[in-house]
Parts: structure tokens; sequence; C-alpha cells
């Protein structure tokens, strides 16, 4: 597809527009919550970060202002200690021990899209990693966690056995927002949903312990940030390799009607416990 002259002008306006934004924090207070995520024929156990005590498979996400420091407290209620860190140009992290509440100011970050995380074992095996989106007060916004789950480490993992790190490492699910396809049709955080000519923004994470390769139908989308190939800025593209912990922040502009599907380009990530289709793969749906 012939990418539209006018997407560079929308662009620059979105991008100008989330400069200069002042966004609130709506959540400053996130728990730490176990529980089990159930897919196919397997119950694994697992740890979100959590918008409330209640837990849920999904991990909750920020929205920031840019440049400004915020406060955050985070409720720690598993039997493990875990630590919030967040992944950019320097690591910036802070320990929650097991049953505690810890409150600590958040550093003031660029525009953009930045995954935060647990980076002890059990934490990240067992699923506690979100994204903050800084700067971006779109309208029409949407986000990707992107995650690969290997039952038998988090099984170890949950039995504060020591993961063998060198094995093979062979995932069994693949998963957006925690959500495995036909169910990510359903993530309204996740279905990118616009009328033609509208502008959104696609903010993505990969949560996983591999990199990931989404492929767009219908559309190529403008790299206006990214945490680890900084050099991609402002390229248009189709696909997108994603690195072990890398955020992006995508514009599309709904450029014509119809439904399109995006997908991760190996094979078998697009697969549920080997079945397809499944996995990373979701919808962009234009109304006409």
């Amino acid at each position: 597809m012939k990418r539209p002259v006018f997407i560079k002008l929308t662009s620059i306006m979105v991008l100008a527009h989330c400069i200069a934004c002042t966004t609130a924090i709506a959540q400053n207070t996130i728990w730490i919550n176990t529980g089990e995520w159930m897919q196919s024929a397997d119950t694994m156990p697992a740890l979100r970060f959590n918008s409330t005590a209640v837990f849920d498979t999904v991990n909750t996400f920020f929205n920031a202002p840019e440049n400004a420091g915020w406060e955050l407290t985070v409720i720690n209620t598993d039997s493990v200690a875990h630590n919030f860190t967040i992944n950019t140009s320097q690591t910036f992290t802070e320990n929650i021990p097991a049953g505690e509440e810890v409150t600590f100011e958040v550093p003031a970050l660029l525009f953009g899209t930045y995954r935060y995380y647990s980076s002890d074992e059990r934490g990240e095996v067992l699923g506690l990693s979100g994204l903050i989106k800084v700067g971006i007060d779109s309208d029409l916004q949407f986000h990707w966690n992107l995650a690969d789950w290997m039952p038998s480490r988090m099984d170890s993992a949950q039995a504060g056995t020591p993961i063998d790190w060198d094995s093979g490492y062979i995932p069994k699910y693949f998963s957006i927002n925690s959500h495995t396809y036909p169910n990510t049709a359903n993530d309204p955080l996740g279905t990118v949903t616009m009328n033609l000519g509208d502008t959104c923004l696609i903010s993505i994470v990969n949560g996983g312990f591999m990199e990931h390769v989404l492929h767009f139908h219908g559309f190529h989308v403008e790299i206006l940030s990214a945490t680890v190939q900084t050099s991609r800025v402002g390229w248009t593209k189709d696909t997108l390799p994603i690195h072990k912990g890398e955020g992006l922040t995508l514009l599309l502009v709904a450029a014509q009607a119809g439904v399109y599907p995006v997908h991760n380009h190996n094979l078998v990530a697009v697969t549920n416990a080997g079945f397809y289709p499944g996995g990373m793969l979701t919808m962009i749906t234009v109304q006409p």
C-alpha cells in the first residue's frame, strides 16, 4: 500500500499535541497480586500488577505526563519480595518487600512508551510486566503488552525451583494484553476500532523472553518513539521487529475502511498450544 502524503503532516500535529499535554496520573496505587492464568488445558500460576487488590489477568497501564515525576504506591501481596523497574537509558528500580507497601517517585520520562516490570526471576516468569504511556494524550489510543509463556518454567518459578536458563526455551502460548486470539478481539484496549480518516496512537511493549515481529495488513505505521531501536524513529513500516523489553509508540492513520489483521510473523506465535489460529493476532477495524 502506498503511503498517503497527509500522514506525515498528521503525525507532526499529533506529536506536537502530545508533547504539550499535561496528562494527569489516574492510577497512583497498584497491587502485586497472585492468581492463575488459564489457557486451553493449562492452568498456570500468575503474578500481575493490578489497579485494585483483586487479581486480574491483565497488567494495569499508566498514562503519565512528559518531563514530570509522579508518586506511586506499590502494595506487594505476594509472599516474595519484588521490585518495580522501568527500562530507560538509566534503569530505575524500587524494591517492594513481601507483604509491604512502598511509596516512591517515578522519575520524569520523555515522550514515548516504556515497559515497567519486576526484574526478579519469579516476577518476570509469572508475568509482572506492564506499560507506561508518557505524553500520549490522543483521544484514540490503544496498547499491546506482548508476552510469551512456557508453563514448565512458570511451575518452576511458582515452586521456587531455580530455572535453567541455558535449557531450550519453547513457549506454548503468546499473548497481547494477556489475551490470546480469538479473545484478543474482545479487548477494548487492544483491538483498534476507528472511523475512516481518524488518527490513533498504539503503544507496544515486549514483556516476553524472545523478540517478536508484528505485521500490519492494510496499513503502514509511523514509529514515533522507541526505547531500543532509536534509529528507527520516523520510519514508516508495515512490519516491526520488537526487541525484548522494548517500548514503541506508533501512529496509524485510518486511510481505508475495512477489517485488517495484525499478527506475529513467527508462525508458532499465532497458535494456542500449537493450534492455529491463536496467539498474537488482533484486528484493526475502520468504519466507513
